[in-house]
């Protein structure tokens, strides 16, 4: 597994408009943008001083003395490149350079979805696809709050409203979504299980992992919504720069998702991580909407430890109501809430959810 480090970016741009577009959002991602040099001699200073090691480099054709040998050199010593046409499209003679973004958004995906590139690779750039099914990130701030069982449920109730639904356990720490559903060897399965006609169920594995990407875009045109179970959502900003394959289906929610449930509970610890993811979604750019379920929400009223009304990007706060019974039913006979308390207060406020984020 690759080590988990902080990036640190050496800009090699000469046209100051694309060079500040990539540093202003570099530096709001609370990356470490290390030196900005507008020649390849700058730029061969900078390298001298500097451990190569985790070292990302983000150049342009544009760059005065830019030479292909050089950059060839630069790349094989490890260190991360990612290079642009100029303002005119053009590569300069230089192969495999990417179109220059049009926009923030789409620079970050693009750095997103190949920071495990330790190579030019041909085309880095890809546009951002048009796509018309709902895809729903669901994550922890902490441990144990539910995330798992509401992904289930969710998915259940998208299937029940008559949307061919796609649910994937993307939890590599903890799988569990087929031992609650009673479903053997789910993970050997190369695309899904129909679990119904309308619900199927993939396990996401590291041998899977690396094509992901493809294999859910695929999935895309069979389903009509896709919920993944993300486990835990600790540290999430450092995950979307992270080199590790456990890091790769975050980083692809992060760019193409409609919406990123967290989940949290009443207890005092739950509260502390929420909070601390909050304040940490809040430095970044995500493009789900941020949405939050927190289970017994008049006791965290009570307590007044957390103040709900500043959360990011006016993140939508759903209460759900525990339901013991419901739970421990559900639990044994393996299956959903709208298969064994279908008039629960429980599963009403999941089917509310559902209604509201397949709208």
């Amino acid at each position: 597994m690759d080590k988990l480090a902080t990036p640190s970016v050496i800009t090699a741009i000469a046209d100051p408009e694309f060079e500040g577009m990539v540093s202003s959002l570099l530096f709001g991602q609370g990356w470490n943008v290390i030196a900005r040099t507008l020649d390849m001699s700058s730029l061969e200073t900078e390298l001298n001083k500097k451990n190569q090691d985790n070292l990302i480099l983000i150049y342009s054709s544009d760059l005065p003395g830019l030479a292909l040998e050089r950059l060839q050199e630069i790349s094989r010593m490890g260190v991360t490149t990612f290079g642009f046409t100029d303002a005119a499209g053009s590569a300069q003679g230089f192969p495999d350079l990417s179109i220059r973004p049009s926009s923030s958004a789409e620079l970050l995906s693009y750095i997103r979805a190949n920071i495990r590139s330790a190579r030019l690779r041909s085309p880095l750039l890809q546009p951002m696809p048009n796509l018309k099914t709902k895809i729903i990130g669901i994550g922890s701030a902490g441990h144990s709050t539910g995330n798992t069982v509401l992904a289930i449920n969710l998915a259940q109730e998208s299937a029940l409203l008559g949307l061919k639904t796609l649910l994937i356990d993307a939890n590599f720490q903890a799988p569990a979504i087929a031992t609650l559903l009673d479903l053997r060897k789910v993970s050997l399965e190369e695309k899904w299980r129909d679990v119904s006609d309308k619900l199927s169920l993939s396990e996401v594995t590291q041998q899977k992992v690396g094509d992901f990407g493809n294999w859910a875009i695929a999935a895309t045109t069979v389903f009509d919504a896709v919920y993944i179970d993300l486990g835990s959502l600790a540290n999430f900003s450092s995950d979307l720069t992270d080199r590790r394959w456990a890091s790769q289906i975050k980083i692809w929610i992060s760019n193409l998702a409609n919406q990123l449930i967290v989940t949290s509970t009443a207890e005092l610890l739950q509260q502390k991580r929420l909070k601390d993811f909050m304040h940490e979604i809040s430095q970044i750019t995500v493009i789900p909407k941020l949405s939050i379920a927190m289970l017994a929400l008049s006791d965290l009223k009570r307590r007044g430890d957390l103040d709900l009304s500043n959360s990011p990007f006016n993140a939508r706060i759903w209460h759900i109501p525990y339901d013991a019974r419901a739970c421990a039913i559900a639990e044994k006979e393996r299956t959903t809430f709208a298969q064994v308390c279908p008039r629960s207060s429980l599963r009403k406020a999941i089917l509310n959810i559902t209604t509201q984020i397949t709208d």
